[in-house]
């Protein structure tokens, strides 16, 4: 999981706007998060609960949605 986490990190584009800049920031603070969780886990059994409990977090919080169109 460590080695995806980095190969999205290398393949995201540089963000052209400022919605751009603070999403890739928020994105890298999460993948930094998630890692560290990662880390602590064996790998063995269920998930720890503060992975769980991150990843549920963190789905109801990040913005999946394209950005925002301007309106006319």
């Amino acid at each position: 999981m460590l080695d995806t986490l980095a190969k999205i990190r290398v393949l995201l584009e540089p963000p052209m706007t400022p919605w751009g800049i603070s999403a890739k920031r928020e994105f890298e603070a999460a993948t930094r998060e998630l890692e560290a969780l990662v880390a602590s886990w064996d790998g063995e059994g269920e998930p720890p609960a503060a992975m769980v409990a991150w990843a549920w977090s963190f789905l109801a919080s990040w913005p999946v949605h394209s950005e925002p169109v301007a309106s006319s």
